[in-house]
């Protein structure tokens, strides 16, 4: 046969030979069943069941006498006396235990509960920063000073276009018409005119930054840790997470006074109030896993202000702090909420605001005494029958002995991290230098806060360190935290002249206290921090890109409004646009370098300029970046607002920009003109310029 005959054959007979198929299968299948034994001939039901009750009677049959062989008999009275009989205590309890008899009636101590952290926030941030040198060389120096600006010529303005602001008209009529604004622009020119020869005479010709136009801190010189040499600043990047959280202070006070207030031996001065000494920050890295699959071996330590805890301290804030940081910036929480060594130093933040990576939202930013006595005043305009309200007798207390300048150098701030308990580390780690002296008592709190502020930092880089960290956060990584803090053991303290006697604690806590006393003997050092549990699990965070921008006013004067039916629409001929200044970090520099622009929907946020004003953020001082490149990939979606606005006539005022900008991440991101005003017109030297 051929090969034509062959497949007319396949395609005519392709089903028959599929059933013979089938048919084969299904007759092997039956030829291997009949070879197979019978299952009920070994797993018959009936006797399977006979069995199990078989087994089951054999079992529950009494087979004592089997299994003991001779009873024993002893007397339960004799035992009585032997047990009775006193035991040498000192083998096993060290010299300070009183072996005293408390009797039942008495109160004996308990551990107080320590709750955890809350309201624990994270964020990532990326600024200038004031460093350590020797030199005080950097970049910027070697750069020109900028030119000066042209002052934009301000147009007239416009005469509104609606009729109904008589009383307005008749007011300029009444002061004399075209004379009053003849008046008016001469005025303004009068001001220009002096505000260029108070920047002429204040900074010569430097172009300067005027210093309430700098929202971070001021640079200053600072002094070494190790051996008190002048140091100078610099500036450099700083690409950290902050983070902060409240520790629920009210509460712990209640606790340790619920367990501790009611035994003979409680001293709320030196020893029975909550001391905290330590706290530690892990991180865990959940880029490609979720956070409820996280295990233990996930989390590392991050930050701890102890330096003797495997070595992981090496790149704690406090070793940062000492070693790296140009002082730091003034503290904006007032004292009620500080704890010394865990609400860690502002770092030295240039130019920017940093409000926001120092505050808590369960911490106030006004002091107990300031937040009575508004409450007392708010409770005396509520009752007027009651008796009139005197505000001296509740004044605020803004200076004494808690106020203290947080601007200056290191030398005025290291005293911080020493208070009662806390391990003198630095000395051995800098080869001396002064901390501040310890806390010898504390009374009782009568009304405490209710939270204190534990502040931490995961840096990604020290552009001055000689080291960098391996387990330093990564770019496009997302990373979630936790935290937790440490007190000095009321029941197991550090200093072993105030531990409380033996027969003072409860059982549990005179447990705890035998086993951590035994290893103080073995190891001859006390373990003394009781730490509190983790905090709940951050949000995730990243570290911000390397680009940012600040928006302008919002300019729609191809645009009105129209009304169908009961609805109103913008129609625009044209799509608004605004004054932009976008941005990016040159890690060189230390500094961002701006560039301004002209923003509709769609533009991308990228520029070259062929001189950039970029600001030295240690001197102020204006200096001239030629062939600047602002790398970007953030791109405005939408831009709403710039028209007049309804409840006024003036036209001139218009309704505040709003713009949707995809950042460089791939994120969305909201900026308000209204909320971004005073940066915006920093950044782009608007005074100077004369707007």
């Amino acid at each position: 046969m051929d090969s034509d005959k062959i497949k007319t054959f396949i395609v005519y007979n392709f089903e028959k030979l599929i059933v013979g198929l089938v048919v084969l299968l299904a007759g092997f299948l039956v030829y291997s069943g009949l070879g197979k034994p019978v299952i009920t001939e070994k797993r018959d039901p009936q006797n399977l069941a006979t069995t199990a009750t078989e087994v089951r009677r054999q079992v529950d049959e009494d087979h004592s006498e089997e299994i003991i062989s001779e009873r024993t008999t002893f007397d339960i009275a004799q035992k009585q006396k032997e047990f009775r009989h006193k035991v040498n205590p000192e083998p096993y309890t060290p010299d300070v235990w009183d072996v005293a008899i408390v009797s039942s009636d008495e109160e004996r101590r308990q551990d107080p509960d320590l709750l955890k952290p809350v309201g624990l926030q994270v964020q990532g941030v990326l600024a200038s920063l004031a460093y350590r040198s020797t030199d005080g060389v950097y970049a910027l120096t070697e750069l020109e000073g900028a030119d000066p600006v042209e002052v934009v010529e301000q147009k007239p303005k416009r005469e509104s276009r609606r009729r109904n602001n008589r009383a307005a008209m008749m007011m300029m009529e009444e002061q004399g018409g075209g004379d009053y604004e003849m008046e008016m622009q001469m005025q303004m020119e009068m001001d220009m005119q002096s505000y260029g020869d108070n920047a002429n005479s204040a900074s010569g010709p430097v172009r300067k930054l005027a210093a309430d136009k700098n929202l971070g801190t001021k640079a200053a010189p600072t002094h070494s840790v190790a051996n008190g040499a002048e140091e100078l600043p610099i500036p450099g990047a700083g690409w950290f997470i902050a983070g902060s959280a409240a520790i629920p202070h009210k509460e712990l006070v209640a606790s340790y006074q619920k367990a501790l207030s009611y035994a003979t031996a409680y001293d709320p001065r030196l020893r029975d109030f909550p001391e905290y000494i330590a706290y530690e920050v892990q991180r865990a890295d959940v880029t490609s896993k979720a956070i409820d699959q996280l295990t233990e071996k996930d989390w590392i330590r991050r930050d701890t202000n102890l330096f003797r805890i495997d070595g992981a301290a090496r790149y704690s804030t406090l070793v940062n702090a000492a070693r790296y940081w140009s002082g730091f910036a003034p503290e904006v929480v007032p004292p009620d909420y500080w704890i010394p060594g865990v609400t860690m130093w502002i770092p030295p933040v240039l130019l920017d605001p940093y409000t926001d990576i120092a505050t808590n939202p369960l911490i106030p930013l006004k002091t107990q005494r300031e937040l009575q006595q508004e409450q007392q005043l708010k409770e005396a305009a509520q009752n007027k029958e009651s008796e009139v309200f005197d505000p001296t007798k509740f004044e605020l207390d803004r200076g004494g002995s808690q106020s203290r300048s947080y601007g200056g150098g290191m030398e005025m701030e290291m005293d911080m991290m020493y208070d009662g308990g806390m391990e003198m580390e630095m000395d051995t780690m800098y080869g001396g230098g002064g901390g501040g002296p310890k806390m010898v008592g504390k009374p009782a709190e009568e009304n405490p806060v209710d939270h204190k502020l534990l502040r931490f930092y995961d840096f990604a880089f020290i552009p001055v360190a000689k080291s960098q960290d391996p387990e330093a956060p990564k770019r496009n990584r997302k990373y979630v935290y936790r935290v937790r803090f440490a007190v000095n053991d009321p029941n197991f303290p550090e200093k072993p002249e105030l531990q409380p006697k033996g027969s003072a604690l409860a059982p549990e806590a005179y447990t705890r206290y035998v086993s951590l006393a035994a290893d103080a003997a073995q190891n001859k050092v006390r373990d003394f921090r009781r730490w509190s549990e983790w905090s709940e699990v951050s949000q995730p965070v990243s570290l911000p890109e390397l680009d940012r921008v600040f928006v302008g006013d919002v300019k729609s004067e191809k645009a009105r409004r129209t009304r169908i039916g009961s609805r109103e629409l913008v129609i625009e001929s044209e799509p608004p646009v605004a004054e932009v200044v976008t941005s990016s970090f040159d890690p060189s520099l230390g500094v961002f370098v701006p560039a301004m622009m002209q923003a509709t929907e769609g533009t991308v946020l990228s520029k070259k300029v062929e001189v950039a004003e970029v600001v030295d953020p240690i001197t102020l001082e204006v200096k001239k970046l030629e062939n600047a490149k602002i790398d970007s990939s953030a791109t405005v979606v939408d831009i709403e607002g710039g028209l007049p606005m309804a409840i006024t006539d003036d036209e001139t005022i218009t309704e505040p920009g709003m713009f949707l900008i995809m950042n460089s991440d791939g994120s969305l991101s909201v900026h308000g003109s209204v909320d971004e005003q005073r940066q915006f017109r920093i950044k782009s030297f608007a005074e100077e310029r004369g707007l």
